[in-house]
């Protein structure tokens, strides 16, 4: 069913969503663009620990999408551990984690779990 657009719901933790967005959403249109998948992050969260991102494109750009996604949340994640502990760093600590394979945030249905 090549050319057939999806529509998938994902979650974000909430407290990541700027990070997400960027400054004048210039973070948003870049995963937008390079994805080539629209994605509508909700206004609000009603309380609720994470944010409902709807994802509209191909199941390519859907999959590049949520795979851009996990980035930024993992990297923003990365960060705020890297404050919590105590750590320095070079603006990026999350950077060379992840290409060693550092931490993972784990999912179940598409949620994430912070221990």
């Amino acid at each position: 069913m090549s050319g057939s657009i999806f529509n998938e719901e994902y979650l974000i933790p909430d407290n990541m969503v700027g990070l997400v967005i960027g400054r004048g959403g210039e973070q948003i249109k870049r995963l937008q663009m390079e994805s080539g998948c629209k994605i509508r992050i909700e206004s609000e969260s009603n309380g609720s620990p994470e944010r409902a991102c709807t994802l509209s494109g191909s199941q390519e750009s859907i999959d590049e999408a949520k795979r851009m996604l996990d980035e930024v949340v993992k990297r923003g994640i990365d960060r705020q551990q890297g404050r919590s502990q105590g750590g320095y760093g070079n603006g990026n600590p999350g950077y060379q984690q992840q290409n060693r394979g550092g931490y993972q945030p784990r999912r179940f249905n598409n949620q994430y779990q912070q221990y």
